[in-house]
């Protein structure tokens, strides 16, 4: 916890108001591990409350457009006199804090109301509130402060079983708002694109740069999921990396709007391997592009690949740098991409490959179609190029 505000002159014990707690009644209460001891898991106790003691003051999350509520906890004495019905506060923008239309303080614990709603724009700011009541007395301390996060709506947590995503801490949170702020925008389609762009290609080589513990560059690990990608955006992350990090972002700040995790793929066996195919990748975890086959003494597997390749020759692991500086063509199953629809609009946010208004055209970000047979060192020969969906560009 912070250490407590306590600016300001300290009063004569009769003529002061003392401020035992005050309790953020508006604050979602789901944030977790406001000491950071766990880094991206979703684990730890509750940020504890009330928010802000003597002893110290954590942060907390409202949703855009509410009131700020506040239960303030005072002795019994201060509660019941004229100068408590007269509590209020001043803080940044505007905000006043004070109690309802006639109301006299009563009780050890009473409730004020902001006079204005915050604002409808993802934000974190420091509510520092200045402290005053009636008939002369003053409040103990003059000033308090808390970290406050305003989120679009509720942060999504029904997932927090099953997902490695979801679930509310304040690492996460404070990552998500730092980065979906500064878009200035609540248009769910745009903080979508936003995010996104941090990802301009996807990358299937595992980069030493990265943890071994987040398991680069799937992601798939009980320390967070993807959100570790967010230390470690320059090395990406595979497409359904990226996918899964854009949806914990969102469910994070409470954005509305459907979500669905999308596998596109094609297959030699299935229109030339021409048509789109696509699952929900949590309805059918197996989904993509699985077939093989035997020719001669050799196992053919398809792959997409999204470089071109010649017949005949064999290349290094997928996105192994060559000599020349480039990369090799990566071999893929599907390609992963965000179904996001809200508004009437659904748009398809291909993971480090482009957005796209249907599933159709998301065969296109890969180069084509090919079999191959397996080469040392993971490396893969060419036995045959099965469809061409672009005639140029490399990978991403």
């Amino acid at each position: 916890m912070a250490d407590p505000t306590t600016e300001g002159p300290q009063p004569d014990a009769a003529h002061s108001i003392a401020l035992h707690s005050i309790e953020f009644r508006s604050d979602h209460g789901l944030l977790k591990d406001c000491k950071e001891e766990y880094g991206w898991k979703n684990e730890g106790p509750l940020c504890p409350r009330p928010e802000w003691t003597p002893r110290g003051a954590v942060p907390l999350s409202i949703s855009m457009g509410r009131q700020i509520v506040v239960r303030l906890g005072l002795s019994p004495g201060d509660a019941s006199s004229a100068a408590a019905a007269q509590i209020r506060a001043v803080g940044p923008g505007g905000i006043v804090l004070e109690g309802q239309g006639g109301y006299a303080a009563v009780a050890a614990q009473f409730d004020l109301f902001s006079t204005r709603r915050l604002v409808r724009r993802i934000q974190k700011f420091d509510l520092d509130l200045s402290w005053s009541a009636g008939a002369g007395a003053t409040v103990s301390p003059v000033r308090t402060s808390n970290v406050v996060y305003v989120t679009m709506g509720r942060p999504q947590t029904d997932r927090q079983d099953v997902w490695q995503e979801d679930g509310v801490t304040l690492k996460r949170m404070d990552r998500a708002v730092s980065w979906i702020a500064p878009m200035d925008t609540i248009d769910p389609h745009e903080i979508v694109s936003g995010i996104m762009e941090k990802f301009p290609t996807y990358t299937l080589q595992p980069s030493p740069k990265v943890p071994r513990k987040y398991h680069h560059p799937t992601y798939m690990n009980d320390e967070g999921g993807a959100w570790p990608m967010t230390d470690h955006v320059e090395e990406s992350g595979e497409c359904q990396a990226i996918v899964r990090l854009i949806r914990g972002m969102l469910r994070q700040l409470g954005i509305p709007g459907r979500t669905r995790m999308i596998v596109v793929w094609g297959d030699p066996n299935v229109g030339g391997g021409r048509k789109t195919l696509s699952a929900d990748l949590e309805e059918k975890p197996w989904a993509g592009l699985d077939v093989a086959k035997v020719e001669g003494d050799r196992v053919w597997r398809a792959a997409l690949v999204d470089g071109p390749v010649e017949v005949g020759r064999t290349y290094p692991a997928s996105h192994t740098r060559l000599p020349d500086g480039t990369f090799s063509p990566g071999l893929n199953r599907y390609e992963a991409c965000l179904e996001f629809s809200h508004g009437g609009v659904t748009r398809y946010y291909a993971g480090g490959a482009g957005v796209f208004d249907s599933v159709e055209p998301i065969l296109g970000v890969f180069w084509g179609l090919i079999w191959f047979s397996s080469a040392p060192d993971d490396g893969f020969r060419v036995e045959q190029i099965v469809a061409t969906y672009r005639t140029s560009g490399g990978w991403g």
